[in-house]
């Protein structure tokens, strides 16, 4: 199944059940291998330096129906490496539109341009935390 596809499949997922998200992400068509691809708010880091020992530079806190679409737009014309880090669940459009604002405001001190931030130890250690939290559990579910 195609990213696309299983997007899909997952949008339709989500407006035929009302449950909570671990039910959707444990539907047989959900694409195990990638936990990342979900609606949410996504962490998309940049790295600078191609190849081995590449340093992350910033980080974008944007929201999406498709992270990894996002992701595939966003490094159309960058020359930087850009890794979708983590993406917190947020089916609903417009609780995703108040996290992301929440996330933005609280990482205002990092801000380099509109989305973007500086990629410290206190934001990383803050997205390997969720991802730590969440990732695990849709993973061993």
């Amino acid at each position: 199944m195609s990213r696309k596809a299983a997007s899909r499949r997952i949008a339709q997922l989500l407006r035929d059940y009302r449950g909570s998200a671990k039910d959707v992400m444990t539907d047989a068509d959900y694409p195990p291998d990638d936990p990342h691809n979900i609606p949410g708010v996504y962490f998309i880091v940049e790295y600078r330096d191609w190849g081995h020992g590449r340093e992350p530079d910033r980080v974008k806190i944007g929201k999406s129906d498709d992270p990894r679409l996002r992701l595939a737009n966003l490094r159309t014309g960058n020359s930087a490496e850009l890794d979708l880090e983590h993406v917190i669940y947020e089916p609903d459009n417009g609780r995703r539109r108040a996290l992301e604002a929440e996330l933005q405001h609280r990482f205002l001190h990092l801000r380099v341009a509109r989305e973007w931030f500086r990629w410290t130890d206190e934001l990383s250690d803050y997205v390997s935390t969720l991802c730590r939290e969440q990732c695990w559990e849709r993973r061993y579910l």
